[in-house]
């Protein structure tokens, strides 16, 4: 069994390919940003989102892994199965795979680089049945700046701690971590998480970030 890159008494982190390793699928909720397949590859000439300056890391942050086709995307979903989801999505491409039960907005505040007659300043979120309301002030259009310092993809803290907030019960999965909002906003609700990252130097960068955080353990629901 694969040795995780990180743990605490919360969050467990593992370096690898989530296809390729099955510790995230124990989990009984999935949170997470996948690959779009809006990148630019030979697969995928017309695509483009992803490739704007990371302030943090330069020309690295350019691209991310397996973003020219949706196939790593699908396989992921394939694996997680009917279990409560969470899965972040590009209003460009059709819906991934599975039974959506909502479809909601991030908006960005801000348009993106997009080409074409358009400049996207939205993400779309679509969730499964079994989440739920945690205040009448819910709404289906959450609004936050992006917080790109670390990864060109990075979600806003604040807007990850709302989405994990309406999560079921049990232990969050996110395996395609990136620099670990999703994971950071499970551990600051007291929810355990299990994420994956393909790339060892957003393993290390998220290692970091949560080795920096201060919890204030409250087990509540978590398993």
């Amino acid at each position: 069994m694969t040795e995780p890159y990180y743990q605490d008494e919360l969050v467990t982190l593992f370096h690898g390919d989530c296809l390729e390793l099955d510790a995230w699928l124990g989990a009984d909720v999935l949170v997470t940003d996948p690959p779009y397949g809006t990148q630019f590859s030979a697969d995928n000439p017309k695509g483009g989102y992803g490739r704007r300056q990371n302030a943090g890391l330069g020309p690295e942050g350019f691209t991310i892994a397996n973003d020219g086709t949706t196939e790593t995307r699908d396989a992921a979903l394939a694996l997680w199965g009917e279990k409560p989801a969470l899965v972040f999505g590009s209003p460009r491409l059709p819906d991934p795979p599975g039974q959506w039960a909502d479809r909601l907005v991030w908006d960005k505040k801000r348009p993106g680089m997009n080409g074409g007659p358009w400049r996207y300043r939205h993400e779309s979120i679509y969730v499964t049945a079994g989440f739920v309301r945690t205040s009448n002030a819910s709404v289906s259009i959450l609004t936050a700046f992006p917080e790109q310092s670390d990864h060109i993809h990075a979600k806003p803290l604040g807007l990850m701690e709302a989405l994990v907030e309406t999560a079921p019960p049990g232990t969050i999965a996110d395996p395609f971590a990136g620099s670990g909002t999703t994971l950071v906003a499970a551990a600051h609700l007291g929810r355990r998480a299990i994420g994956v990252e393909l790339e060892e130097r957003y393993c290390e960068l998220l290692a970091k970030r949560l080795s920096q955080q201060t919890f204030d353990f409250d087990w509540g629901d978590a398993s």
